[in-house]
């Protein structure tokens, strides 16, 4: 355990007090969010991203070691493990690593090799191919091995060319010089595959393709790896065989009495084990690095569209648009709560269903007092957005000061939402086009309640996600939406169950017993009422506690981060700071010397920090400082951009290769990752770096290809 300590630490470049302190506390049954948040003092201030690295790189290095002893156990019960071996072994810093040593020495499947060990010809092999002495004949050796089964000493030393083979394959200075020469010189070549079915032509690029195995980007690789598993396209990987060829030889020759013999053998391992078994593995690395890389890039993305802006206080008309079913409507008010539902048909060619659907909205308007109107950008989107403008203009002329807004926003989710479980007990007796419409409103009004809702994996914002390991994905993902989730905080007295499930602390069945406790009691009048909760124990109160909020509480501290077991240290550092706490001028906290006041009450600073931000903005949203949506421009359709137009936009995914920005249109922006340059002469290592999801931007158009709906723009940086 020890070792493995020492080894996280490393790899994260912390002490071993730290790694040390935390895995304790994840022991304890701690959770992450609780402990970066109010164990920064016993963890030296650990962020909830490098708590949950500790968390994951101990439990592999454990692992790991496990699986060393298991394989240099084997190997020497064996009579295979050398000194090499055993530090090449005990050096590996991957399982993979370990198996792929491993992999030639299996033991267990019947093999050429195997069946000539078993006639008693391991020694000659072992000689052939050590021995050095230029009077060594090899046939004389071999005629002492001729017996019933082995009549010649031809058949001997065919026999026994199996095993030398297979000792060429399971030399270690020979796998890793071949491996060498596939990762840094080797190039992947894609072929299509005779009768193959590519109808959209999705894998076209990869027909004829070759590139550097060392060059190749992760996201050509998840491609390729696509098209091979749908046997559209081979993938293989082609080499320098000569210079290989040339270098084993080299390395295995010994006598030139054996020579011809011994490269015979180099020839049958390379193409019959040594290829066969080297390109897998490369192959596996490749798309390990990719998978590694696809899950970190969709959970970076989801973190931050779980904190796209709340819209506060707007009362929201959604509309989910269409043509012959028409556009269904419904009404939100500032919090969300479902108003009203309706139904228009302004796409038909009928004046009177016209004229009734202008009603409708007005009357929606009028009746619900509402802010915004938001579009979801599916079918017909542009076209009911025309409507809308064109409606709204008219009212301006007759309600003067009205300022009624409209967006085009993405449906994203929405379809699956309507569908689920969660949206069939929320609104048990709406179609599902309605359900579609009310989160398309919701989710403009506040993302992260409505996002939460619906597997992570249908929201789109990533690459391949569904080629990568499902395990690894949804519990990368799970655990962003447990960051966000708790960084942010909830209202004790409005959140749902849904949300709750993912305080910290708190279960999917405790979130239900404290929605039932609020509908049999009334609000939460103070966080100490948590505790009569069916269920929640004295662990599940301190972990939960903190990340919930009542924001009407006699108890200020209710409303804060303050968590209550510090509920004390905050009256002293008020009484010491000589303040009101219910009217005070913040600027005395934003002037106060904290190092000083941590000295001055012995608190350690982590606590004064919390408690002194918690006091100065006590009800703060994270999600306040970020820029809201974007109201929609005059594009209805492709036909209204044009090449060098310059338009307003908003990332709504990002890739290895790029990002995809959302101008109102169904299609997408792809802005390649060259096109995303503040400079010309800094290079951009990934789009990640640069710019995030939900970031509005403006980007130029430089490509439209209206054949294949595909639009192609610049980022403008200003």
């Amino acid at each position: 355990m020890s070792t493995s300590i020492a080894n996280v630490a490393k790899k994260l470049s912390l002490n071993e007090g730290q790694v040390s302190a935390t895995l304790k506390l994840l022991e304890e049954g701690s959770t992450i969010p609780f402990i970066s948040r109010y164990r920064k003092n016993v963890t030296g201030g650990l962020d909830e991203d490098t708590i949950a690295k500790i968390n994951d790189f101990y439990i592999y290095d454990v692992e790991l070691e496990k699986r060393k002893e298991y394989v240099i156990g084997i190997l020497k019960e064996n009579g295979l493990l050398t000194n090499e071996l055993e530090n090449k072994i005990k050096l590996a810093e991957t399982k993979q690593t370990v198996e792929n040593i491993y992999e030639p020495f299996k033991i267990g499947k019947k093999t050429k090799a195997s069946e000539a060990i078993a006639l008693g010809l391991l020694p000659l092999a072992v000689e052939i191919l050590n021995n050095s002495d230029e009077k060594f004949n090899m046939y004389a050796e071999a005629k002492k091995y001729i017996c019933d089964k082995l009549k010649t000493e031809e058949e001997v030393l065919s026999q026994t060319k199996f095993i030398i083979a297979q000792n060429i394959s399971q030399d270690i200075k020979a796998r890793e010089f071949i491996k060498h020469q596939l990762w840094n010189f080797g190039t992947i070549k894609t072929k299509l595959k005779k009768n193959a079915v590519d109808e959209e032509k999705t894998f076209e690029q990869y027909y004829d393709y070759s590139e550097k195995t060392n060059k190749i980007p992760n996201h050509r690789i998840l491609a390729i790896t696509r098209a091979e598993d749908k046997k559209i396209i081979s993938y293989d990987i082609s080499y320098n065989e000569k210079y290989i060829i040339y270098n084993l030889n080299e390395m295995f020759f010994k006598n030139k009495r054996t020579a011809k013999l011994v490269q015979e053998c180099i020839l049958d391992a390379l193409d019959r084990l040594l290829m066969p078994s080297l390109i897998r593995e490369v192959k596996n690395e490749l798309f390990a690095r990719a998978e590694e890389d696809a899950i970190k890039v969709f959970a970076s993305n989801l973190e931050k569209m779980l904190l796209w802006p709340a819209t506060k206080n707007k009362r929201i008309l959604a509309i989910d648009p269409a043509y012959i079913n028409g556009c269904k409507l419904a009404a939100l008010d500032g919090n969300g709560n479902f108003l009203e539902k309706g139904i228009i048909f302004p796409h038909t060619h009928n004046k009177e269903e016209w004229f009734e659907s202008i009603n409708v909205v007005n009357s929606f308007i009028d009746k619900h007092k509402i802010d915004l109107i938001v579009i979801g950008n599916g079918t017909a989107s542009r076209e009911t957005e025309e409507f809308i403008s064109k409606l709204l203009s008219h009212r301006k002329e007759k309600h003067q000061g009205e300022n009624v807004k409209y967006a085009i926003v993405s449906e994203v989710g929405a379809s699956v939402y309507s569908a689920s479980k969660i949206a069939q007990e929320e609104f048990p007796d709406l179609q599902v086009e309605y359900r579609s419409a009310i989160n398309i409103g919701r989710k403009f009004q506040d993302p992260l309640n409505e996002l939460i809702k619906i597997d992570p994996k249908s929201i789109g914002v990533g690459q391949y996600q569904h080629d990568v390991d499902q395990k690894k994905l949804g519990e990368e993902l799970l655990f962003k939406i447990n960051k966000v989730v708790n960084l942010i905080g909830v209202d004790l007295n409005s959140a749902t169950k849904v949300i709750l499930s993912y305080i910290s602390g708190l279960s999917k069945t405790i979130a239900e017993n404290i929605v039932q406790y609020r509908m049999e009691n009334g609000n939460f009048k103070s966080r100490a009422e948590l505790k009569k909760v069916k269920g929640l124990g004295p662990k599940a109160y301190e972990q939960s506690v903190g990340f919930l909020r009542i924001h009407d509480s006699k108890n200020f501290y209710d409303k804060t981060n303050i968590h209550p077991e510090s509920y004390s240290i905050a009256d002293e550092i008020v009484e010491y700071l000589n303040i009101n706490i219910n009217n005070f001028d913040k600027s005395i906290l934003e002037k106060t010397n904290r190092e000083e006041l941590a000295k001055k009450l012995d608190i350690n600073i982590y606590d004064v920090n919390l408690i002194l931000d918690s006091l100065i903005a006590p009800e703060k949203d994270i999600r306040d400082e970020k820029d809201g949506f974007i109201i929609s421009d005059k594009i209805i359709s492709i036909d209204d951009i044009q090449v060098g137009q310059e338009v307003m936009g908003q990332i709504q995914n990002i890739t290895d290769f790029g990002a995809f920005v959302f101008i109102g249109l169904k299609q997408n922006v792809l802005i390649h990752i060259s096109n995303m340059k503040k400079d010309e002469n800094i290079r951009i290592n990934h789009p990640l770096d640069v710019v995030s999801v939900g970031d509005n931007v403006k980007i130029k158009i430089l490509d439209i290809d209206k054949e294949k709906n595909r639009i192609q723009g610049k980022l403008i940086w200003e």
